[in-house]
């Protein structure tokens, strides 16, 4: 008898459980994303070292128009500045633009390839582009310019929500500025 009424027991809240399951991102969620990004690319000299830095700075605003695809508009900040024997010289980044993903871990990993995955865990890929608003100061104005720039590329990234609003995030790819971008998230 208790054998049966342990296996009731596990069967009710198995069903229960699946019954309330959660996505981790359906159409009409809304996500403010804010990171800093590490290893930066493509910017600055190769040349000294850097004297101040401000880290990239990022933020984003998704809106779920899709039951696995999100859309919205990201802008960013970065600056440092090089100081070298008879050099000088800082460069600032303002980057803007639009962000649209795909959130993967209900259509692929656990409805396509029923894998089973926490729906806690959103796994996603993201394409950006946007435009990046270059300043520079220093010795070298004939060979580094302020000027706008074209920003366009993919992102791969996982998030873990620690509870119904509130969550963790790394990326990597090309981000506004890094190779990498950690931070948090607030559902909305």
């Amino acid at each position: 008898m208790k054998r049966i009424t342990i296996i009731l027991i596990a069967i009710i809240s198995i069903v229960s459980i699946d019954a309330n399951a959660q996505k981790s991102f359906e159409k009409g969620t809304n996500l403010l994303n804010a990171g800093f990004g590490f290893g930066y690319y493509g910017y600055g000299f190769g040349v000294g070292a850097r004297s101040f830095s401000v880290p990239a700075i990022t933020a984003n605003y998704e809106v779920g128009v899709g039951d696995f695809i999100g859309v919205g508009p990201y802008v960013g900040f970065a600056s440092w500045n090089y100081r070298s024997a008879g050099f000088e010289g800082g460069y600032s980044i303002f980057a803007f633009g639009g962000r649209a993903s795909f959130h993967l871990t209900d259509v692929l990993l656990n409805d396509a390839l029923d894998l089973g995955v926490d729906p806690n865990l959103d796994f996603y890929g993201s394409i950006i582009f946007g435009f990046n608003v270059d300043g520079y100061t220093g010795d070298f104005t004939n060979t580094y310019n302020n000027g706008l720039s074209v920003s366009f590329g993919p992102i791969l990234g996982f998030r873990y929500y620690f509870n119904d609003s509130f969550g963790a995030y790394i990326e990597g790819g090309r981000g506004t500025f890094s190779y990498g971008t950690i931070g948090i998230t607030v559902k909305m």
